[in-house]
């Protein structure tokens, strides 16, 4: 093990799994550049997966309850709905690296934006493109001027780094955005799903083709070989159509006898307040339920036609590492159909990732490094593995509020044996 490792994190925002199995399917594997490193086939995210939150968690190894972001909650001390907008309590990889004198660059990484990253400090650098809503084209490129020395600005000071920093983070959001179905650029908004999906994986492709540029400039370099990269993503993406179900989740709660309101209509001490996301929608008791009360609303949700899966703060708690602030239900519907705000359009569709659907739970992941074998990892992997496992098996550092699970990648390393987590 090289005491000059080097790591480079990569998060494409929005990249499903789906979107992998597509492409490969059309004949195109964006993975099949690498030849050395894991493929994680199994990689979930969590809940709630939206970006703030599940960006949090990657970078420390830990879900809300240790960085008390879960996108948002009802107060009904205020009566009123609470972002959390950038909330990260929980001690991150760049913090991490710095802790042990090692210099860090954040390229449009924003969750890690003055936590610890700022812009014109050279060791511990927040860096962005001067192109105004830049996309994965200017952001590779300053992460090659960073590789080959070439000037980057930030904060009004102009830097060189003559050696690759110890520990860079890419943040790309090209994927997400055209995920959504957004208009991109000179990409319109589509009607078509199908339409969309091209947009997607030519994008994909483009992404592909400079990591495998920024590769052969690293190698060229000479520090291929101490280089780890880390490549994956916050959550995947679903799509959603036509009316939504919020109406009758609340008017299926009213009618099972316990008083139900959506958080944006006023609030007039209803039993509970039904918080939609975009597909999703929480569920907040006014007073603790009552186990009767509890039952009663479980079976009311679960004989839903328009409810896939309902998760109890129970499960909240102790599967997915929830906050305690969370809801006393979330309820996920079938792919397809949603509790947004408002009705879309029968002309087009939406998209979003706060889903239990596949579509938005099973992420693309990777791992780089000339040291490991190319090889598939088939066990289910979650994203708040992925951190810890990095910074133990190369760096022997330890993220101080990861509950991720370490994995021991012995048996993929071409170099020296890992060691065994104690």
């Amino acid at each position: 093990m090289s005491k000059n490792k080097k790591l480079l994190y990569i998060n494409i925002d929005g990249f499903s799994f789906s979107y992998y199995q597509r492409m490969l399917a059309a004949g195109k594997d964006v993975f099949a550049f690498a030849k050395e490193g894991l493929f994680f086939s199994s990689l979930k995210s969590g809940l709630v997966s939206i970006t703030n939150p599940m960006q949090s968690a990657i970078l420390c190894g830990a879900f809300s309850n240790k960085t008390h972001n879960f996108y948002q909650h009802y107060d009904f001390a205020t009566n009123s709905v609470v972002r959390h907008f950038r909330t990260f309590d929980a001690q991150n990889v760049a913090q991490v690296f710095r802790s042990h004198g090692k210099s860090v660059v954040s390229v449009h990484q924003f969750m890690l934006e003055n936590n610890p990253c700022k812009e014109g400090d050279k060791d511990c650098l927040y860096l962005t493109s001067p192109v105004s809503q830049s996309d994965f084209s200017q952001r590779f490129q300053l992460l090659e001027d960073i590789a080959l020395g070439n000037e980057v600005h930030s904060g009004g000071k102009t830097f060189r780094y003559d050696d690759f920093p110890d520990f860079v983070a890419l943040y790309i959001d090209d994927v997400d955005s055209l995920g959504h179905n957004n208009a991109y650029k000179d990409i319109p908004k589509r009607r078509e799903f199908s339409l969309r999906a091209q947009d997607i994986d030519n994008r994909l492709s483009g992404i592909f083709r400079r990591l495998e540029r920024f590769a052969d400039i690293a190698q060229s370099r000479g520090f291929y070989d101490d280089l780890v990269i880390l490549l994956t993503t916050d959550h995947g993406m679903t799509p959603f159509f036509g009316k939504s179900d919020l109406d009758g989740l609340v008017k299926a709660i009213n009618d099972a006898g316990i008083t139900a309101v959506r958080a944006d209509h006023p609030y007039s001490g209803e039993r509970i307040v039904v918080l939609p996301y975009t597909i999703e929608a929480s569920l907040y008791s006014s007073s603790p339920l009552s186990e009767e009360e509890r039952q009663k609303l479980f079976q009311t949700l679960t004989a839903l036609p328009f409810v896939e899966r309902v998760v109890e703060k129970s499960e909240m708690l102790s599967r997915y590492g929830m906050d305690a602030r969370c809801a006393e239900f979330i309820v996920s519907p079938p792919k397809g159909r949603h509790f947004y705000k408002k009705d879309l359009p029968e002309d087009t569709f939406g998209a979003s990732h706060d889903s239990l659907d596949e579509t938005s739970q099973h992420i693309f992941g990777c791992l780089l490094s000339p040291c490991l074998q190319r090889a598939t990892v088939e066990e289910e992997v979650s994203a708040i593995d992925l951190m810890p496992t990095v910074l133990w098996e190369f760096f022997r550092y330890v993220l101080p509020d990861a509950e991720g699970k370490i994995l021991n990648l012995r048996k993929y390393r071409k170099d020296l044996p890992s060691v065994e987590v104690e």
